[in-house]
């Protein structure tokens, strides 16, 4: 079994260690979804003839091997992790028939056709985007950025039925051990009119959440019991879908990019963390996501690297870090804030998580001598501490135990508030 902590990769990764080679930096983690190629450099069975991976339902056979090799090599670095591929069901990338001409590579083309069915469309018969990324630093996500993504009719039935394909190809593939559905909603619709524009949705939230129920109900009958599906479901709960699923990704987000999260914020993590480690169907895979503080909107490497250590924001790694240990039995990550331009959930390595806690021996949850907000959770070799309680607490042992933020070697051990700490035998 994983020991603890247990580390996730959201799509992109490790930047504060240079001298590691991708392979390693991947094993750090025990749970990571990303596509199939950058996984196991081995993508989905497209040719000149057919370049639309929305379209493939199987991988290219041509790299099984290699595929295989290199999976070898990450178990042989870490035996426990786990690969989910995504499969895209909200929105994806869309190229006119006129910028397909414009491309240098023929696999450079959109997700589908242009003029494929599956590609949801407004009152005025056009794609709509649904995501992207500020890469002009403007502050806004317009036709002028370069990561785009638009929005997918995945009310479709023969769209739900390549998504079960390429779910059954990943599982017969023997390389993959589940996959990720994004955007994953039952309060509301996520067919939004504009990138940023939630005044109103082209489906409604019934049509919506009866057709993500039977995607899920379509790839469960055809993939069996044992492959894992993961849902980014933020921070709600998903009681309809929980039947079919094993974890639900919670990225916490937040609106503002300079400030951490509040105390309501944090509550509805828990609330819905204990939730998912309750309801979701086994083995539960949940993984919970917090986002840092930044300051330099546009910050290159070296600033963002640097940002992520501040002492800001290593007090909010440490808080996400020992809430998910004391909540759950899951992964947790801390990482960017989605609104800067750079590519999503990049993080920095903390040797914070490089401590061996062994397995949890104590239930989730447990407030430390009744005080609200202040929890202490017991593992094979330490102790787990998590102060929301709204003051500093301190919590008192029989034995020297040894603070791995601060490194004191006492019997009482000071937590301040909107804190954790892990403390080893």
């Amino acid at each position: 079994m994983r020991n603890y902590p247990s580390i996730f990769q959201a799509w992109n990764g490790i930047e504060n260690r240079p001298d590691e080679d991708e392979l390693h930096r991947l094993a750090r983690h025990d749970l990571i979804f990303h596509d199939p190629y950058s996984l196991l450099r081995i993508p989905w069975n497209i040719s000149e003839q057919q370049p639309y991976q929305g379209m493939a339902t199987g991988l290219n056979p041509d790299q099984l091997n290699a595929a295989r090799q290199r999976k070898q090599q990450l178990l042989s670095l870490n035996p426990y992790l786990l690969l989910l591929v995504e499969i895209r069901c909200r929105d994806a990338k869309y190229l006119s028939r006129e910028n397909e001409t414009q491309v240098e590579n023929w696999w450079e083309v959109g997700f589908y056709p242009p003029d494929s069915p599956y590609w949801l469309k407004d009152k005025n018969d056009e794609p709509v985007i649904g995501w992207g990324e500020d890469t002009n630093g403007d502050g806004k996500i317009d036709e002028n950025d370069t990561v785009l993504s638009y929005l997918i009719d995945f009310t479709n039935p023969d769209m739900q039925n390549l998504m079960v394909n390429q779910a059954i190809a990943l599982n017969d593939s023997g390389l993959f051990d589940g996959i990720m559905l994004d955007w994953w909603n039952e309060d509301g619709a996520t067919s939004s009119i504009g990138v940023d524009d939630w005044s109103d949705t082209i489906l409604t939230r019934e049509t919506e959440l009866k057709a993500r129920l039977s995607i899920l109900r379509k790839i469960r009958e055809h993939v069996g019991d044992d492959f894992l599906i993961l849902v980014n479901a933020n921070m709600r709960q998903i009681p309809k879908s929980a039947p079919y699923v094993n974890g639900i990704f919670m990225e916490c987000y937040k609106s503002e990019y300079r400030k951490g999260y509040n105390l309501d914020q944090i509550l509805q993590m828990e609330e819905t963390l204990l939730w998912a480690e309750q309801r979701l169907r086994e083995p539960r895979i949940n993984c919970l996501e917090g986002w840092r503080v930044v300051t330099d909107y546009m910050g290159d490497l070296k600033t963002r690297v640097t940002e992520r250590n501040s002492e800001e924001n290593l007090q909010w790694m440490r808080m996400i870090t020992t809430l998910s240990l004391t909540h759950s039995d899951g992964y947790v990550l801390f990482g960017d804030d989605n609104a800067i331009p750079v590519p999503d959930h990049l993080h920095n390595w903390y040797d914070f998580w490089d401590v061996d806690l062994g397995q949890p021996i104590q239930e989730k949850a447990v407030q430390y001598q009744g005080v609200k907000g202040f929890y202490v959770r017991a593992f094979e070799n330490g102790w787990v501490v998590y102060n929301r309680s709204g003051s500093k607490q301190t919590v008192t042992f029989n034995n020297i135990t040894v603070g791995v933020n601060s490194g004191n070697r006492q019997l009482h051990h000071e937590i301040p508030d909107f804190d954790g700490e892990i403390l080893l035998k």
